[in-house]
């Protein structure tokens, strides 16, 4: 299976979280986008069957936290958090392990594939998934195996679109590339993100990081 440049997956205007996710990764070194997708649909199938049918907000978080959480083992990767293949779906999937982003990736394309859908949420500092068909929203934590998770405070929780979770993932992967000194992999990953729609002051502040950045390669 070819896969779509990145840019060209964006431009879909709405696209398929699994394919911009795997896109991205597409961009950094070869992917086995067939095999990554099939990973996706068997996982999707066993949560089906867990969740029985069943159209109950919780019992569908459970089936997606059993099979994700506790069957396959998916956890966060606390030994080389900060590794680029932790931001890349076709390895996290085949790993098992990778960042709250990434796994968060997993547990949204698994549940569509069931049926079920749940979303990503961004917070300070971490991203969860959310059932919003329940008020308010069921968060699940997958870097922590699945766990249920409340927003400290009750606060207000959003589902965050396919675009702003690719952005996420490239905000990480250029300060990944540049602990590493891969200053080449830095600004492919800033150079990404500004195909990406973004406010205008945001497109300004990266267009100007990605020029410091190509200064100091030259």
């Amino acid at each position: 299976m070819a896969l779509e440049s990145f840019a060209t997956v964006v431009a879909l205007g709405d696209p398929p979280l699994d394919q911009l996710a795997l896109a991205l990764a597409g961009e950094f070194g070869a992917v086995d986008a067939e095999a990554a997708l099939e990973r996706l649909e068997r996982l999707g199938e066993e949560i089906a069957s867990v969740a029985g049918g069943s159209r109950d907000p919780e019992a569908e978080v459970e089936a997606v936290r059993t099979v994700l959480g506790t069957r396959h083992g998916f956890v966060g990767d606390r030994a080389d958090y900060d590794h680029p293949d932790n931001s890349m779906l076709d390895r996290v999937l085949a790993r098992r392990t990778g960042l709250p982003i990434v796994l968060s990736v997993v547990y949204v394309e698994a549940a569509r594939r069931a049926g079920i859908t749940v979303a990503g949420v961004g917070l300070p500092g971490h991203f969860v998934v959310g059932h919003f068909g329940h008020v308010p929203p069921l968060l699940l934590d997958p870097f922590a195996g699945g766990t249920r998770l409340e927003v400290a405070g009750g606060g207000e929780v959003e589902p965050w679109s396919a675009h702003q979770t690719a952005l996420r993932m490239l905000n990480n992967l250029v300060g990944s590339y540049q602990r590493r000194h891969d200053l080449s992999r830095a600004i492919r990953a800033a150079e990404l993100r500004l195909s990406l729609p973004l406010e205008d002051r945001d497109r300004s502040a990266f267009a100007a990081e990605l020029q410091s950045l190509r200064a100091i390669l030259n």
